[in-house]
């Protein structure tokens, strides 16, 4: 048995040994305290984890579709392959998190702290990118920028 606890919420049980492959789709996790969890491949389809702290978390193959993320704080969080498509990201602090080959198409962020975060390979086709804040932010030839932005005007760095 796992407990989510939140500041705002009474706690959540989840009858699961570990939320690796877990299925937490439209759960209600509003500023939930999950610093540091697996969340590995987890379903997290339309989750509400506006101001979730969500530092040092596994969020790894994680399906975000949808997902509510406005001002989480996801610093150096593990997003490598998520697919965070038509998420809202808005104010969502993901300073030096890694989303190396994550899919952001059409996630708003308006706002966004990418300082410093790892977009290799990323699909970053998002709405208001010209809005987010990329400086450091590190991409390559890989990644997928919309047209005709241009991140190095933004202070990303090409790797």
């Amino acid at each position: 048995m796992i407990k989510i606890k939140s500041y705002v919420n009474d706690p959540i049980d989840i009858d699961l040994p570990t939320l690796e492959y877990s299925n937490l789709d439209r759960l209600n996790l509003h500023r939930a305290l999950l610093n540091g969890v697996n969340l590995r491949s987890a379903s997290l389809i339309g989750v509400d984890l506006r101001s979730a702290e969500l530092e040092n978390t596994n969020l790894s193959y994680a399906n975000l579709t949808e997902a509510n993320l406005i001002a989480a704080w996801l610093q150096n969080a593990l997003l490598m392959n998520a697919t965070l498509v038509k998420s809202k990201l808005n104010g969502a602090d993901l300073r030096d998190a890694n989303l190396q080959n994550a899919d952001l198409t059409d996630a708003d962020v308006w706002n966004t702290n990418f300082k410093g975060a790892k977009l290799f390979g990323t699909n970053m086709t998002c709405e208001r990118l010209d809005e987010a804040l990329l400086e450091g932010a590190l991409f390559n030839k890989y990644t997928i920028w919309p047209t005709p932005f241009n991140p190095l005007l933004h202070g990303a760095i090409e790797i």
